[in-house]
């Protein structure tokens, strides 16, 4: 289930107009396109409301161009070259790693379109600003809206326009928090950081065949 938070995106968006938007969403679009190199860490807390519980993990994320990424939360992660895609988890059975063309891997879910799908797909009014920090919302019109998200606030470093939280609402009234710490744009990855290797032990599905 946590995965689905880590990849939510909507179908069909109500925006408001883009004249209404504060300047700093064009610096910040600028920074996360499709186009970036991005490493970052991040800090997720999902609050579940119908079972009133709390869960907190911490991860990395990696994105290139060409649908490259590295993701890590937890026991679990993510990795694409580009052209194949794995998925690695741990349950008390052991590791699990399952084999995927990226081709058959449903786009929405790439974890590289996290931010630029929000960024691309909303329009933001700006909620308020201190501290340094600039808080953007969107909110869905419940009588004709159709997407997972009822509420996205995004809180932006005002000189950088660098995304410290995104935080979003979905609506079953679940809220996850992403905290985003130490990103950095354009750092060097070496290529080995979208290849996974299957630890030794651990049970492959190859879907490619």
């Amino acid at each position: 289930m946590i995965l689905r938070y880590i990849f939510l995106f909507s179908s069909l968006i109500y925006p408001v107009s883009a004249a209404e938007e504060p300047a700093i969403m064009k610096t910040v679009r600028s920074l996360y396109s499709d186009k970036t190199t991005l490493e970052t860490s991040f800090t997720l807390h999902i609050f579940w409301k119908v079972r009133e519980k709390e869960e907190t993990k911490s991860g990395r994320m990696y994105l290139a161009p060409g649908e490259k990424f590295r993701v890590e939360l937890g026991p679990a992660s993510w990795v694409c070259n580009g052209e194949t895609f794995w998925q690695s988890g741990k349950d008390e059975n052991g590791e699990q790693v399952v084999i995927k063309r990226l081709a058959d891997v449903e786009v929405a879910s790439y974890p590289s379109h996290l931010l630029s799908n929000y960024l691309g797909k909303y329009r933001y009014a700006e909620k308020e600003t201190k501290g340094g920090i600039v808080v953007v919302e969107w909110k869905a019109d419940t009588l004709s809206h159709s997407s997972e998200a009822a509420c996205i606030r995004l809180s932006i470093d005002a000189k950088s326009g660098v995304i410290e939280k995104l935080f979003i609402i979905d609506t079953n009234g679940n809220e996850s928090e992403y905290a985003f710490k130490k990103t950095k744009f354009s750092p060097r990855l070496p290529g080995e950081t979208f290849e996974f290797t299957v630890p030794k032990g651990a049970s492959v599905i190859d879907m490619r065949k």
